[in-house]
């Protein structure tokens, strides 16, 4: 009879190990892309100067449901995948989650590369005039006009 510290220990797959870094990796990734959809901005209106300003156009980005799914969805997918595929000989368990990992990190990179643009282009479309700029995602925007402006 053996006792419970003489059995031997089962050891776990590489894709088990593999499997857990997916999730936690898609947990910081999501993380990442909360903090890029977390923005504001507030550039003046177009005609104001530096001693008379006359408004500015409010921009509030919140996180977008959409980026968020999409992630999820290749996380899954290559979970998925990836369990249908355990013991093949071409794209094997270990490359499929590598390719869903990949595709959470590219739209990380892709939210982030967003995020910066859209913030850069806010402050250029108003300042030539244009007060409501194509933005992607949850972004709220509002034009604060002051005191004796037109």
């Amino acid at each position: 009879m053996t006792t419970p510290a003489e059995e031997p220990r089962t050891r776990e797959s590489l894709f088990t190990t593999d499997s857990r870094k997916l999730v936690w990796i898609t947990l910081l990734c999501l993380f990442l892309q909360v903090l890029a959809q977390n923005w504001s901005a507030g550039p003046p209106l177009p005609g104001s100067t530096d001693d008379r300003q006359l408004g500015f156009v409010q921009f509030g980005a919140r996180p977008w449901i959409g980026w968020v799914l999409l992630s999820v969805g290749f996380a899954f997918a290559g979970f998925v995948v990836g369990v249908a595929r355990r013991g093949a000989s071409r794209w094997n368990q270990d490359r499929i989650l590598a390719l869903g990992l990949a595709g959470v990190v590219g739209v990380t990179v892709l939210v982030w590369v967003l995020f910066i643009v859209q913030y850069e282009w806010v402050y250029w479309a108003v300042a030539h005039g244009n007060l409501h700029p194509f933005t992607i995602g949850d972004v709220a925007w509002s034009i604060e006009r002051l005191g004796d402006a037109p």
